[in-house]
């Protein structure tokens, strides 16, 4: 369940449940509407599972071509387990369990790329970082599908006791300056402690 409310003029709080809140900014919308049934149903046909929550492009939920002119998106995912499966927000992440992480997801993501088409540019590897003040482990890429400007792609990997929160930001290398947008986005992130 979302629910939404004034934060700053750039920022509104969305709430999510069994994750926390997070700032939707003013240039981006929740996927929602007939786009979002679309994706879901490309989604169920290609055996991806749908994302709990996405922040776009403003306008994508309409149709406006003007808005495919840009991609940004946050996907907000929670992977549920048992209580003590995941190590508790506000316990300390070891390299280790970064390099686990990135030694996982490399080989799936480059593969994954070659099926879409797309080409892996650059490769960030797993690292222990904080989002918002909370314990994460942060790795990412730079991908780019045909002559399209490249896409930076920054995952974050909270564990929560018994969930595990995946927050991915996409967006775009191009002149909407989706950096600063983002930045604003990751410094809301608040999880809910379990």
């Amino acid at each position: 369940m979302l629910t939404a409310s004034a934060q700053t003029t750039s920022l509104t709080t969305v709430k999510i449940e069994g994750v926390g809140s997070i700032g939707l900014p003013s240039n981006m919308e929740i996927q929602g509407g007939s786009y979002k049934e679309a994706v879901d149903h490309s989604k169920e046909i290609n055996g991806i599972i749908a994302s709990k929550v996405i922040f776009q492009q403003k306008n994508l939920n309409n149709y406006n071509d003007k808005s495919f002119s840009t991609y940004a998106r946050v996907f907000i995912r929670v992977e549920q387990g048992n209580t003590g499966d995941f190590k508790k927000l506000t316990e300390a992440l070891t390299q280790a369990e970064a390099n686990e992480v990135n030694s996982t997801f490399k080989n799936q993501i480059e593969s994954e790329a070659s099926r879409a088409n797309a080409t892996i540019l650059e490769w960030h590897s797993a690292t222990v970082t904080k989002l918002n003040n909370q314990n994460a482990i942060k790795f990412g890429y730079k991908r780019q599908i045909g002559s399209n400007k490249p896409v930076l792609v920054e995952i974050y990997m909270l564990q929560n006791n018994d969930r595990l929160h995946t927050i991915t930001f996409e967006y775009r290398l191009d002149d909407n300056n989706w950096a600063t947008t983002f930045f604003s986005i990751k410094s809301s992130v608040k999880i809910t402690k379990q």
